[in-house]
């Protein structure tokens, strides 16, 4: 297991080099761009064989250097064993990847120290939008949103700092 642990991570240039191709081919392949570069799609087929083999996984990090955006959307939620809250959060995830985003859930047992904590993890993580759902504080995380010029919606308990949605749960 600490062998595993300590293994060097593949790389697009290691697959580049498997695949005896450039490192630009591979990353076109990587991110679906490969067409429009006109790669065989041969070379495209062996090299996401070759990823899935190697167990190559994009590093999000250097990814989001490139590019403006990072299509992650955030949610806390204070339980994972309310019914009601798994069922939101299931929901959401659903939603945001039919919408092409990465959600991210993390569960905050109301404790509003984890739920700031949690905020500023994910901005960090360089969350687009957060939704808070039944947050103790909302307008504390609203406001460290709105000083990182990120987006943030309440759920299910209302603040009076950015948009709340309150449902019925009842009905």
């Amino acid at each position: 297991d600490r062998e595993q642990n300590s293994a060097k991570r593949t790389t697009i240039y290691d697959l580049a080099k498997l695949a005896n191709t450039s490192p630009t081919a591979v990353s076109s392949i990587l991110n679906g761009t490969w067409k429009k570069r006109r790669i065989s799609k041969r070379l495209a087929e062996e090299v996401t064989r070759l990823a899935e083999e190697q167990g190559y996984s994009t590093n999000i990090q250097a990814s989001l250097l490139r590019r403006a955006r990072s299509n992650i959307v955030g949610m806390i939620v204070p339980k994972y064993d309310n019914r009601y809250f798994g069922d939101i959060a299931e929901r959401f995830e659903a939603m945001a990847r039919e919408r092409g985003l990465f959600p991210v859930v993390t569960c905050t047992q109301r404790d509003p120290a984890l739920e700031l904590e949690a905020a500023k993890e994910l901005l960090s993580f360089q969350a687009e939008t957060l939704i808070a759902t039944g947050a103790t504080d909302p307008d504390r995380i609203t406001a460290l949103c709105k000083a990182a010029g990120v987006t943030s919606i309440n759920l299910d308990l209302p603040g009076r700092a950015a948009p709340s949605i309150i449902s019925d749960n009842y009905a």
